[in-house]
């Protein structure tokens, strides 16, 4: 229990997983709340390249370029719009009328408000597909077009609600999301050497990065995990000691690990 003199998270050693672009806010608070950091990334964002995609390249610029035939835009990520708009305002200076943005969790939705861009739906409570898709605009879809701009591959499972309500979706890709190349056991040396107590994750191809790359000594570790589903992946890969934040913003973040420490 935290004292007066104490700050709440002192006794917390956190590793932070998340890309080093995205990172900042999240240490700040940590080190703000007492908590010990070693932040190392275990996903890197970088833009897609030719020659080798090439044809997600020019398959994101059409479909752009044609964005005034959809009635809704969906990013998926603060990346997807880092990445998206760029592209965009190539062939549209101005935005084109009628087209509704939405974004999925609040960080997104403010990357956007800060390119003076209106959102018209942002999912900010468990910041997920699952909570976007619950939100009134997106319940009826007939004959409607959807653009998801997003990194390149993930999760189909936006795309395939949208389409059984009625929608016909496309991807623009923009980005693309990369392992870094970790020495195993320089990594655990690390870890044990900063007697790391918490790994934090902000996603599932994250944990099954960090559990890959340790094996069964990955599970020795407790994690937060923002949200029900990549608890249920966490507990799946053989996670015993799993924190769930209610999504992978930094205020959940901190209020799960209250909620841990003062258990």
């Amino acid at each position: 229990m935290a004292t007066a003199s104490q700050p709440d998270l002192a006794s917390l050693r956190v590793l932070v997983t998340r890309p080093v672009e995205r990172s900042a806010e999240l240490v700040a608070a940590l080190t703000a709340a007492g908590a010990k950091v070693l932040t190392q990334p275990l996903l890197n964002i970088a833009p897609l390249t030719a020659p080798h995609h090439e044809a997600e390249l020019q398959r994101s610029r059409q479909l752009f370029m044609n964005l005034d035939c959809y009635q809704h835009l969906i990013f998926i990520s603060v990346n997807a719009v880092s990445y998206g708009i760029e592209a965009i305002e190539q062939f549209w200076p101005q935005w084109p009328v009628g087209v509704k943005v939405h974004a999925i969790g609040a960080a997104t939705a403010a990357a956007l408000a800060a390119r003076h861009i209106d959102v018209d739906t942002v999912d900010n409570v468990a910041m997920n597909s699952e909570s976007l898709l619950a939100t009134p605009v997106l319940q009826h879809l007939q004959d409607q077009k959807v653009l998801i701009v997003r990194g390149l591959g993930g999760r189909e499972y936006l795309a395939e609600q949208l389409a059984a309500r009625g929608a016909q979706v496309d991807y623009a890709e923009c980005y693309q999301r990369l392992s870094p190349e970790l020495d195993r056991e320089q990594f655990h040396t690390l870890l044990r050497r900063q007697d790391i107590n918490i790994v934090c994750v902000n996603s599932g191809e994250t944990l099954h990065y960090f559990h890959s790359l340790l094996q069964d000594a990955a599970l020795s570790y407790r994690v937060l995990v923002p949200g029900e589903r990549v608890a249920s992946l966490a507990v799946a890969l053989g996670f015993t000691r799993v924190i769930q934040a209610e999504n992978a913003g930094t205020a959940a973040t901190l209020a799960a690990l209250r909620g841990f420490v003062n258990k």
